[in-house]
């Protein structure tokens, strides 16, 4: 009875991933639903009850929005999903027994991360429309997190910003949650093609994580 259920979740876990993929976007969020359990028992077993397991788990929705694409077994999005929560969690960890120096942060190279997908279904025109709805502070974060080249890390959007840390954080926590219902809001909405406004958001995403080099490339500037 149980191996019967588990195949019955697995096929039922594979007919959503499919039509996340072909642009459903409603079956992202019924996915999340399903796994949830899951994905925040990975996120306590790493991290313990911290503050940065619900941080960990909006990251962790986002970037499954943003790259079910790459799902190769959709029969094993639970697996995919309890992955991107675990390599999030590490990451906490890693960041809390490492703080570098900003101009020590490598930049992220041109031509990576997920917006070549997102320029290629309609998920894009769904989570722009959502984006539209943020303020410019809580929006740039969170372009410059996850829809830049690279996912610019906390320290390269605090830079990038002219803010600290923490107030990235926090940004990013509202923007996220504020995102979440927009997108809620609007799932069963049409939406208008957003190329333009994706390209020009990651053009100045590009050109923030630019000046940020330099300005870290010409070091802290003497005192006069």
């Amino acid at each position: 009875m149980l191996r019967e259920a588990a195949e019955a979740a697995c096929v039922q876990d594979a007919v959503l991933t499919r039509a996340a993929q072909s642009g459903e976007v409603a079956a992202v969020g019924v996915l999340l639903e399903r796994h949830r359990a899951g994905m925040r028992a990975v996120a306590l077993s790493l991290l313990g009850a911290a503050a940065d397991v619900d941080d960990v788990l909006q990251d962790a929705a986002l970037t499954a929005l943003l790259r079910i694409g790459d799902v190769r077994d959709p029969a094993a999005v639970g697996a995919w999903l309890r992955m991107i929560v675990r390599n999030g969690s590490r990451s906490v960890l890693r960041h809390s027994a490492l703080v570098r120096p900003v101009e020590e942060v490598p930049l992220p190279a041109p031509d990576a991360g997920p917006e070549q997908w997102l320029e290629r279904t309609a998920v894009r025109d769904w989570i722009w429309a959502a984006m539209e709805e943020l303020s410019p502070a809580l929006r740039m974060p969170l372009v410059l997190r996850y829809f830049s080249a690279g996912d610019a890390s906390y320290e390269q959007v605090a830079f990038a910003c002219g803010v600290p840390v923490g107030t990235v954080r926090s940004r990013l926590s509202r923007g996220r949650a504020e995102l979440a219902a927009a997108l809620a809001a609007t799932a069963d909405v049409a939406h208008g093609d957003a190329r333009q406004r994706v390209r020009a958001s990651r053009v100045e995403a590009r050109r923030m994580l630019d000046a940020a080099r330099e300005r870290a490339a010409a070091g802290p500037t003497p005192a006069s």
